[in-house]
């Protein structure tokens, strides 16, 4: 094999881990998921090397663009894990200051701010290797993508269809129906497919959802609109297929019980459609899926029913935010939200919350100040300098919208088989700002 063939290779072999990692890691552990980071993080610097040989040094390439972007994400883990003395962490945040050094005051040395450095670490490793599976992913050739967005489409399908088949099985919470597992407490009913937890199953189909309707929609956007869609039969029943697709996924959405799962699906389709047709016009289609997801008599219905968002979400976050106090600038830690978080709780004190079950929430705390300037700066460097393929613009704003509504409610980037499902969205439907479409 040629040397400029390796990356190529390595992007193929990265983007079959994808597609298998919800089937085969859904149920992910830390003894999977750190050597999964590990290989995405090695794909992407060897692929990188390798490609920047053969680029010619005034091509701005994708990968460089997001690299830069993200250099403040990098900082921030970096400074959290800084060792500082006692008097300073006490100055500036009182939370790490008395995670290190109360009740018992041990040696005096230096400490991070990170209340758990070995959380943080790992955490960076997990964002390090999801930036390596982009990097890696960027050896896909450019004329295969589009194809390669149906085929990431097809994985949510064929995920949707095990999990109702598992549902209906004899054994509805053994994955795949023949393995046994050992659910943690609390969530042995909640299992739904190859994943422990419903809410995380639902993620990877409200996404599915979501990028159904976006590819649906360009593809009428490409034909000139509705009106001359219907003089193409091929093309009107390949929009007729994308439009089932995405229905079938919120469906399975919804009859998984993940109420913030059915949520995201419909949010990422609603804002697809009416971006591109009108608000008013969604009005009675809309209506019309929400009457049969009503009348089919899904899960995630019945617990809608049964809802108290005061008692699950709205109580244990007005508690949280106590340790905006704690941990003001800096945050506690990326990573560490359940050690920050067990010592002040005050909701709930037999229930140990790993995480905020709201994601914006989440980072503020382990963040802080800090935090929410890093947000700013790295979302400003990726929209200057990323911009969306023309096929999968509708489709990328649809997943990201879907990945927006569930962190409202859960902690969808933090499921190693689901964040990696929306990198490599990401990594087919964008271009460098400066580029040129090239699957127009």
């Amino acid at each position: 094999m040629r040397l400029d063939g390796i990356p190529r290779a390595i992007a193929w072999c990265v983007f079959l881990s994808v597609c298998l990692a919800p089937f085969l890691f859904g149920a992910v552990e830390r003894s999977v998921w750190i050597p999964l980071c590990q290989l995405w993080l090695g794909a992407g610097l060897a692929s990188t090397m390798l490609q920047r040989r053969e680029e010619p040094r005034d091509l701005i390439s994708l990968g460089s663009a997001v690299s830069r972007a993200l250099l403040p994400v990098h900082a921030i883990f970096l400074a959290q894990l800084i060792p500082l003395p006692a008097m300073a962490l006490h100055a500036i945040s009182p939370g790490s200051f008395a995670a290190h050094f109360l009740p018992d005051p041990g040696d005096g040395r230096f400490r991070p701010l990170s209340v758990s450095p070995t959380a943080t670490i790992e955490a960076w490793l997990y964002f390090a290797g999801l930036q390596g599976l982009f990097l890696a992913l960027q050896g896909l050739p450019s004329h295969r993508r589009r194809s390669l967005g149906y085929v990431l489409l097809g994985v949510t399908v064929c995920l949707a269809g095990e999990g109702l088949w598992q549902s209906r099985s004899d054994h509805p919470t053994w994955l795949y129906a023949r393995v046994p597992i050992e659910a943690p407490i609390g969530l042995k009913e909640a299992t739904f497919g190859p994943y422990f937890n419903r809410n995380h199953f639902a993620t990877a189909m409200a996404l599915g959802a979501a990028w159904a309707s976006g590819l649906a929609v360009a593809l009428i956007r490409a034909r000139g609109g509705l009106a001359r869609l219907l003089a193409n039969p091929s093309v009107m029943s390949g929009v007729v297929v994308l439009a089932g697709a995405s229905l079938l996924l919120t469906l399975a959405a919804t009859a998984s019980g993940s109420r913030s799962g059915a949520a995201a699906a419909i949010a990422g389709i609603a804002f697809v459609l009416a971006r591109r047709f009108g608000a008013r016009r969604l009005l009675l289609p809309l209506g019309v899926g929400l009457a049969i997801l009503a009348l089919s008599g899904a899960a995630a219905i019945d617990r809608l029913t049964r809802l108290d968002i005061v008692m699950s979400r709205w109580a244990p976050w007005a508690d949280m935010t106590r340790l905006w106090r704690f941990f003001p600038i800096f945050g506690s830690g990326v990573g560490t939200f359940g050690e920050a978080y067990w010592p002040y709780q005050m909701n709930a004190a037999y229930e140990f919350w790993q995480h905020a079950h709201n994601e914006y929430l989440e980072w503020t705390i382990e963040a802080g100040l800090l935090g929410l300037l890093v947000a700013w700066l790295t979302a400003r460097g990726i929209r200057r300098s990323v911009t969306f393929a023309d096929w999968a613009h509708d489709a990328s704003i649809g997943a990201l919208v879907a990945f927006g509504m569930q962190s409202l409610l859960d902690f969808p980037f933090r499921i190693p088989a689901n964040a990696a499902l929306l990198v490599c969205a990401a990594a087919l439907g964008t271009t460098p700002s400066s580029g040129r479409d090239p699957n127009p």
